[in-house]
């Protein structure tokens, strides 16, 4: 079986958002991998399908279809779960993947505390989603402009403004991380002592080098990319030998999403220890990686529209559209088709309460 990724939203580095937090319009990420065994098939249904609705274009995007023949797009999630197409999605909330960083360098930067652990995790999470929701945009901003010229002053100052916002609330969440975020500030004048003016690096995420030698501070799809080949991998049991990943081609972010795949691999994980949820980050054998352009598979050209749809579904709801009724349909037959045990399905990097009122239950 091979697997067929594409994304949709803008995969671009979150940290050259503006100052309202927009990102462009396109405030979520989703990628989307399906598994065909074989594509030749799967071309001839599709075919099928275009005749059946009269769809003229060369290459199959959600962007044209949802507006002009949302009923293709329908027809095209049927296919999968008919022909069961195993299916992995990661849908990313924008502004949330930058509460989740100001969280992991600010309120519990990885180098002075216990290891991970399922508590720890819950405790980020509600951090997080504090920040998501009761720190304003432009304090989340600032964070932001951290990454532009990095330096000890710049993030010192930091410290200090989310101490300020955090210390006005009376919640006992903001009385948690103020205290947290003291200790960490403790903590960066300790790095400062053994590394100088580099010890701005140990609190902000590590950056990736672009083709033209920029860096690149958070890419939502190094680590959507990275889960949903774990999430493959405990699909298929560790046997990634005899199957390829073709991703849709990235003129820019080939290389960094090369890397991300190499980073995975290499992790060595103690399974006695923490386990991440539904993914497999012990490899034992690798997959190939080829990009490929769309047009020229139609493998990416349904991961698209499974991408695509994703994407909407999540915004739809989470900016309280009145009209998401062909996405609600969409997505519903995908959650049926779901089995988190194998991996497959659906995961939101998102805040509990979106979590709650898409799926009914509350968030990992």
């Amino acid at each position: 079986m091979n697997f067929y990724i594409d994304e949709s939203g803008n995969t671009g580095d979150l940290a050259r958002t503006s100052a309202d937090l927009d990102f462009g319009g396109q405030v979520v990420f989703s990628l989307a991998a399906v598994g065909i065994a074989n594509e030749s098939s799967l071309t001839e249904e599709l075919a099928a399908l275009r005749k059946k609705h009269n769809v003229q274009a060369a290459e199959l995007k959600l962007s044209k279809i949802l507006k002009r023949k949302p009923d293709f797009a329908l027809d095209a999630v049927d296919l999968l779960v008919r022909n069961d197409f195993p299916f992995f999605v990661e849908i990313v909330d924008k502004k949330y993947q930058l509460a989740v960083s100001i969280t992991q360098w600010f309120i519990w930067p990885p180098y002075f505390n216990t290891e991970e652990s399922q508590d720890t995790v819950w405790m980020k999470n509600i951090f997080a989603d504090y920040i998501y929701y009761r720190v304003p945009s432009d304090v989340i901003y600032e964070f932001v402009q951290c990454m532009n010229n990095p330096s000890n002053e710049k993030i010192g100052a930091y410290f200090d403004l989310l101490k300020d916002c955090i210390s006005q609330h009376s919640h006992e969440v903001a009385q948690c991380i103020a205290s947290q975020v003291e200790e960490s500030k403790d903590d960066f004048h300790i790095m400062i002592e053994q590394e100088g003016e580099k010890a701005h690096r140990r609190f902000l995420p590590l950056p990736d080098i672009g083709k033209r030698d920029q860096e690149v501070w958070m890419l939502p799809n190094f680590s959507s990319f990275t889960n949903i080949y774990a999430r493959i991998n405990l699909y298929l049991v560790g046997k990634l030998e005899k199957c390829r990943i073709f991703h849709d081609e990235q003129a820019h972010f080939d290389e960094i999403i090369a890397e991300a795949k190499f980073q995975a691999e290499s992790i060595k994980l103690e399974p006695t220890k923490f386990k991440m949820p539904y993914s497999d980050y012990n490899f034992q054998k690798m997959a190939d990686l080829i990009f490929k352009a769309s047009p020229e598979s139609t493998g990416i050209q349904l991961s698209d529209i499974v991408a695509g749809l994703s994407m909407r579904w999540y915004q739809g709801h989470l900016q309280e559209e009145n009209d998401t009724k062909v996405l609600d349909e969409a997505i519903d037959l995908l959650l049926h088709h779901s089995n988190r045990d194998r991996g497959t399905g659906i995961n939101v990097v998102g805040p509990h309460n979106m979590a709650q009122q898409l799926f009914g239950v509350a968030g990992y």
